[in-house]
């Protein structure tokens, strides 16, 4: 289960998917991957297209996260009933808004809406105990992406709940009108690192080349997205294999 394996502290490698095909999840399903972040913010996945990629997901026992436009309760609980493993919400600036996320996977007062005939519910054939326990096992992270978020990482990763806070480099810098490698998008990303740490959280991180992930991980990186599907492809079929193939 992937959530224990984050609370073990396991060091975790996925990708990215942004082709909205279940093939490609099933394809996917043959490496040694720990799981595949669907990316619903940026690319264009109708409802009916995450909910095939989250059946094959299930079919080849590969964990999928899905990361979402918007941390609505609404959003939250059309993935989670399709039978994601966890989500993502990007754009998380304070504890509130964690804990709000938190509450929204859960069931119980002001939590998350119940029904038992969905494919997280087995169609109808888990008890309903048994699946509000479940709950419990879905796998929540917050990207913290704002000086803000960083100014409240000590908070936001003392929500019970969060198990990983996924540093969105990109747009920290984006957002300060900053080069990705200034002085303080690494501080930032340090500081982040460090409040996960002290609170007993995941620290994630993407990366665009698995060559990457080496140095993430000495940095404390517990779970690590690298590329995608897209960026495989042009990897593998790059001018210098290309060049390298006609001799």
């Amino acid at each position: 289960m992937l959530k224990s394996r984050i609370a073990a502290g396991d060091r975790l490698v996925g990708t990215v998917l942004k082709t909205p095909h279940y093939g490609l999840i099933e394809v996917l399903g043959g490496t040694d991957l720990d799981f595949v972040m669907i990316d619903t913010e940026h690319s264009p996945f109708s409802t009916a297209e995450l909910d095939r990629c989250i059946l094959a997901s299930r079919a080849v026992d590969l964990p999928v996260l899905v990361r979402l436009v918007e941390g609505t309760p609404a959003a939250i609980l059309q993935v989670l009933d399709m039978g994601a493993a966890g989500i993502v919400v990007p754009q998380v600036d304070t504890a509130a808004e964690a804990k709000a996320i938190v509450q929204a996977t859960r069931y119980g007062p002001g939590g998350r809406g119940f029904a038992g005939t969905t494919r997280a519910g087995g169609f109808g054939t888990i008890p309903a105990s048994d699946l509000i326990e479940r709950a419990n096992d879905v796998v929540v992270v917050v990207q913290i992406e704002s000086a803000e978020g960083v100014a409240n990482a000590s908070a936001i990763a003392q929500t019970t709940g969060v198990d990983a806070c996924f540093v969105g480099r990109a747009d920290l810098a984006v957002s300060q009108g900053l080069p990705l490698n200034a002085p303080v998008i690494e501080s930032a990303t340090e500081e982040t690192f460090q409040a996960c740490m002290r609170n007993n959280v995941a620290p994630m991180m993407f990366v665009s080349d698995i060559s990457e992930c080496a140095g993430w991980f000495g940095r404390g990186a517990r779970i690590i997205a690298v590329g995608s599907e897209h960026k495989a492809m042009q990897s593998y079929f790059s001018a210098g294999t290309i060049g390298s193939a006609k001799g």
